[in-house]
């Protein structure tokens, strides 16, 4: 990501640098504003980002699921997240593992679509890395915040896992993901500023996830350096395929399953609510896998047939 949008990624690590400071000495406040920071990003800019997937279906130069029309697209994109939905009621324990390994994978493959001449079993290997890196962080830093919301989904409490263990596998995430980026460096794959940026990224997530609460360190990842970096990547692939393409348009594209997705979220909050149920963040959680699971199967495609150009 850092090669394509140098710009883009120096505003980021800057947004990073100030959330880390506030969490470093203002603690208290970063943790009572949390949720509303939190839900704003990722309804300004998290959401939006996968609503532009029924225009990539139909830019794509292999069509997906064997037709290139939008009732086919809508079809099985409804099919595909209730089928997952289903899942979800019948087995959540296996929906779950399911939805963090393709979440792992996706997110590695959304930082280093852009590489060309690395083997596949070892750029593969790199998306898992890095995706774990970027995904379990939180998590193990801040167990006991995730827990409860494990809870939630699983309806039963997870394994306790040991504070030393936690923090191992953090540290060895981490070192992996680094070793990776100088393998990449010393083979020719990315150049010198690049690898810098790359580090810089990595140790910018580590004290994020570090010194911020869960969902605010998770959503500054999710919303920042995932979403907007998927938003450009997006419009340079309709720029490719549709004349004067720009962000305007990108909105616009954007906004119809947008607002279709926040109602849908809203309506699963009022549905809590007059049920007499308290907001449950781990059937929100559910909810966004299950609307998000059709996106990655389709991104994926996107970076499969197309080589993200260098700008």
């Amino acid at each position: 990501m850092s090669s394509r949008y140098p710009i883009l990624i120096r505003s980021i690590q800057i947004v990073a640098l100030i959330v880390v400071l506030f969490g470093v000495f203002f603690p208290d406040l970063l943790l009572q504003i949390e949720l509303i920071i939190a839900i704003s990003l990722i309804v300004l800019i998290g959401i939006p980002h996968g609503a532009t997937d029924y225009i990539i279906f139909q830019y794509l130069s292999k069509p997906f699921w064997g037709t290139d029309s939008l009732f086919y697209f809508y079809r099985n994109y409804i099919l595909i997240m209730g089928a997952y939905a289903l899942l979800w009621w019948l087995v959540p324990t296996f929906s779950l593992l399911v939805f963090i390994l393709l979440s792992i994978y996706h997110f590695g493959q959304s930082n280093w679509n852009f590489l060309e001449k690395t083997p596949n079993v070892l750029k593969h290997l790199l998306f898992i890395i890095w995706g774990s890196f970027v995904l379990l962080t939180p998590i193990l830093a801040h167990y006991e915040q995730a827990q409860p919301i494990i809870a939630q989904i699983l309806g039963f409490d997870p394994i306790a896992v040991d504070e030393g263990w936690r923090y191992a596998i953090i540290a060895i995430l981490f070192a992996h993901s680094v070793l990776f980026c100088l393998y990449l460096r010393l083979e020719g794959q990315i150049k010198k500023r690049e690898l810098q940026d790359e580090i810089l990224n990595l140790f910018l997530l580590l004290t994020v996830y570090l010194f911020t609460p869960l969902l605010l360190g998770f959503a500054i990842y999710f919303v920042l350096w995932h979403s907007l970096g998927s938003v450009m990547d997006q419009i340079t692939f309709f720029k490719t395929r549709i004349k004067n393409y720009n962000w305007k348009k990108y909105v616009f594209h954007a906004f119809p399953l947008t607002i279709l997705a926040l109602g849908g979220l809203s309506g699963l909050v009022l549905l809590q609510q007059n049920m007499g149920v308290a907001a449950n963040l781990g059937v929100m959680f559910i909810f966004i896998s299950v609307v998000t699971l059709p996106h990655m199967l389709l991104i994926d495609k996107l970076y499969e047939e197309w080589n993200v150009p260098m700008v």
